[in-house]
């Protein structure tokens, strides 16, 4: 039977089946996840899914990342021949649609992700500018197990930068236990997005680690981004090694307690921008004001809906799991807090378990 999600999308668009290069679709639809962090391949096009109201979900995908049967179509990848990965994923693609409704049935095609070269003569095929944020937003009981792996490994990620950032290591020193850290616990390799900044670098919102030390009494934030299985996690801490500033405390108790404001609406049937709206005046209670979206929804993406910015509409949903990350940026520092909750109709349930002190080392 399909998924609720997707007959409910395919319903807003007016289609009859959905063909998607989307990664949080496809992983949805099919359980496919791809290796992200080679970048795109030389000899492949991006994993596609063809789905339809009735039957399974078809992935199209190269040999090198799939095994062909009834629900996977495959095509030639890593090769010593010529390579023509836009010709041979067409010719899958063509059978993939034929395997499930045909090609005058009525197509929604996603416009941001499906390669124009892949589409085979689709009389019934429209692009569509939105056709996969309703689809991942609302996530099963498995799902949001699977988000809740993930998280565990992000606090994994948290312990082991307190562990490691004394005064005088290096961005890149604490990343490396960081990482090690994360890996150990998801059990092998995975790909981590990450912000991993100290003192001015702070100042910039975020960056990757450098070799810069950490100087007494600077601000290390971190925001580790990282997926397990196909699925993203996110969280967000800033912590000294010693005594913070006045200016510190005061900017990090704010962002706290526009952090807890946030988390607190997060029900169902509240707009994503009043949530927006109520964390920002939390820190303009205080003069202080952020240049990024307040949060996002998190999971078959690392950023998806519900987006809490100003002015958003997406009213919350039971099931939808939510980042909440207020900041404050200095001239030459920088802060962010950040926790990941699931929608309940009994109230936000925090996923996050990682340290938020400002004190690297608490008492």
């Amino acid at each position: 039977m399909s998924d609720p999600r997707l007959l409910q999308t395919l319903d807003r668009l007016g289609a009859d089946g959905l063909i998607s290069a989307d990664p949080g679709a496809v992983m949805l639809l099919t359980g496919h996840h791809a290796d992200i962090e080679t970048g795109p391949s030389v000899f492949a096009l991006p994993a596609l899914v063809v789905a339809a109201r009735d039957g399974d979900p078809v992935l199209v995908a190269s040999a090198d990342d799939a095994q062909p049967s009834a629900t996977c179509v495959t095509y030639e990848g890593f090769t010593v021949a010529p390579i023509a990965r836009v010709a041979n994923a067409r010719r899958a693609l063509a059978e993939a649609i034929g395997r499930c409704a045909g090609d005058r049935s009525a197509w929604a095609i996603d416009g941001a992700s499906v390669p124009a070269g892949a589409l085979p003569d689709l009389p019934g095929g429209r692009p569509v500018d939105d056709a996969v944020s309703s689809l991942t937003a609302i996530k099963t009981a498995e799902d949001l197990a699977a988000v809740a792996t993930t998280i565990a490994v992000c606090d994994a990620g948290h312990a082991a930068a307190r562990e490691a950032a004394p005064a005088g290591a290096s961005e890149l020193d604490v990343w490396q236990h960081v990482r090690h850290a994360m890996e150990r616990r998801a059990g092998g390799r995975i790909p981590i997005m990450a912000d991993c900044v100290a003192g001015p670098r702070a100042a910039q919102i975020g960056g990757p680690p450098s070799p810069v030390a950490i100087a007494p009494g600077e601000a290390l934030l971190i925001d580790l981004v990282p997926r397990v299985a196909g699925m993203w996690g996110d969280s967000c801490a800033t912590f000294v090694d010693g005594r913070p500033d006045s200016t510190l405390r005061r900017a990090h108790s704010t962002a706290r307690a526009a952090l807890e404001a946030g988390l607190a609406m997060l029900r169902p049937g509240t707009v994503s921008g009043d949530i927006d709206a109520a964390v920002r005046a939390v820190m303009a209670q205080e003069g202080f004001a952020y240049p990024h979206h307040t949060g996002h929804g998190v999971g078959f993406a690392w950023h998806e809906e519900p987006r809490i910015v100003p002015g958003a509409t997406t009213v919350l949903q039971e099931g939808m799991v939510v980042a909440l990350e207020p900041g404050v940026y200095g001239e030459d520092w920088g802060l962010r807090v950040e926790q990941v909750a699931v929608v309940t109709e009994s109230g936000p349930q925090v996923l996050s378990g990682h340290e938020l002190a400002l004190e690297r080392a608490p008492g």
